[in-house]
């Protein structure tokens, strides 16, 4: 496992957080960050930087969404054509008595994220508030499933749900979108989504100890009840892997290597069965309470850059490991 290595610095007086990492087609890398003053703060904005080196060195950051409020939670993903989609939620904090969240949007680039199109809103039945944490992933028939997380008028909990896009990403229906999890006692929050060939996988995380699972035969339609699982994670990423396998990065919540969220990592081996029982590693602690947010691209076969953030030094953080820092 390497040392922390700088992927972007945030401008003067600037922070970055949630930062998110994909691979191109032909290896580039891209990764997207919001930068603003504040984890809670009205001047978020997302930049972009891009690596041809395999993550070792990137260029200087460019902004890519500076709307009039946060725009924040950027989450890329790369389609089979090779189109990429940036998804990402605003909110408004100045109003009164709570802050506004104006919903979820999503850009396309047809130059590996050099130019993006204008932002088109996804649409849902949560009416009272929606946010994405996930990024937009593609099922074998062409489909694409975008997760979402909020609430609708009068809810009390959070419910996570998914919706659905038949255009490559160019319109999000909200009569498409159907409930992963939800239920009275917990919050079902920032769910993502894998694709194991004949099932999608959604992991969820919840305001319960741990993060919760549950899976789809049906391109999406229905989805088993949550299950809970062993990870205690917030701001979770799960990468398919070459191999098959699963490389989930995670917040850790436990305080089993600190008493902060730092980065820990696992390898699920057998990802059609339990995600359970794997060993975390622990990848990376800034030292600051506000942390983690990881998010991981395999650079080559059995070796992957998870990226983080590191307040104190304002910055988007990198970690290489390779498939044998992980515990079979």
């Amino acid at each position: 496992m390497s040392e922390p290595i700088v992927v972007a610095r945030a401008g003067p007086g600037l922070l970055a957080h949630f930062p998110d990492l994909v691979a191109l087609p032909g290896g580039r890398l891209l990764a997207a960050y919001r930068e603003g003053a504040g984890h809670v703060r009205s001047d978020g904005r997302i930049c972009l930087v891009d690596s041809d080196d395999g993550g070792r060195t990137w260029t200087a950051p460019r902004v890519a969404v500076d709307g009039a409020h946060d725009d924040r939670d950027p989450k890329l993903a790369v389609l089979p054509d090779g189109t990429v989609l940036l998804s990402y939620f605003v909110i408004d904090w100045a109003t009164r008595p709570r802050h506004t969240v104006h919903g979820t949007y999503v850009r396309r680039s047809d130059d590996g994220g050099q130019t993006w199109s204008a932002a088109v809103a996804v649409g849902t039945m949560l009416s009272g508030w929606a946010a994405s944490h996930g990024a937009a992933t593609a099922l074998p028939t062409g489909d694409l499933l975008l997760p979402l997380y909020g609430k609708r008028s009068g809810d009390e909990w959070e419910r996570a749900t998914v919706v659905r896009s038949t255009d490559g990403g160019r319109t999000w229906p909200a009569d498409t979108e159907v409930v992963l999890a939800a239920g009275d006692g917990v919050h079902f929050q920032e769910p993502t989504l894998t694709v194991l060939d004949d099932q999608v996988v959604a992991l969820i995380r919840s305001t319960a100890t741990q993060a919760y699972l549950c899976r789809s035969a049906d391109g999406g339609r229905t989805w088993s009840p949550p299950q809970p699982t062993d990870m205690p994670a917030s701001s979770h990423h799960a990468l398919r892997l070459s191999s098959g396998e699963v490389l989930v990065a995670y917040g850790d919540l436990s305080e089993r290597f600190s008493q902060l969220r730092e980065t820990v990592a696992r390898l699920v081996r057998r990802p059609h069965d339990t995600w359970d029982g794997y060993q975390d590693v622990q990848l990376y602690d800034s030292g600051h309470p506000d942390q983690a947010n990881p998010s991981s691209a395999e650079v080559r076969p059995g070796v992957f850059l998870t990226l983080g953030f590191d307040v104190r030094a304002a910055t988007v953080t990198g970690v290489f490991s390779s498939r044998a820092d992980y515990p079979g």
